[in-house]
């Protein structure tokens, strides 16, 4: 979270100093905020960058800002098993092992 944080205030304070006095859409540093918080969820806004540096900045924050969201958010985190999830892989293995016997000495066999 702490460096979700980091990039929206730090990307959106160099996306203001690099459209300011460029970009009417970018009249304060919210504007800013605005356009960064946009390119980390939804990717789209009201406002677009017009310089090079503005551009550059842009990239960089959708390239690494929805990373940085999803494990903010816990979405790189792999849920625990459940114990309904171990029955079912029972019951799965139990009919691949039936399957196995019906089709003995047939081509193609089964993994």
């Amino acid at each position: 979270m702490e460096s979700l944080c980091a990039l929206v205030g730090a990307g959106a304070m160099a996306f203001y100093w690099a459209e300011k006095d460029e970009n009417p859409a970018v009249r304060t540093y919210w504007d800013a905020v605005h356009y960064v918080a946009t390119c980390l969820s939804v990717g789209y806004a009201n406002i677009f960058p017009v310089t090079q540096v503005g551009k550059a900045i842009g990239a960089a924050v959708m390239m690494v800002g929805p990373a940085l969201s999803a494990g903010a958010l816990g979405g790189g985190e792999t849920p625990p098993t459940a114990p309904a999830d171990a029955a079912l892989a029972t019951r799965l293995d139990a009919i691949l092992d039936e399957l196995r016997k019906l089709n003995a000495g047939r081509e193609p066999a089964l993994p």
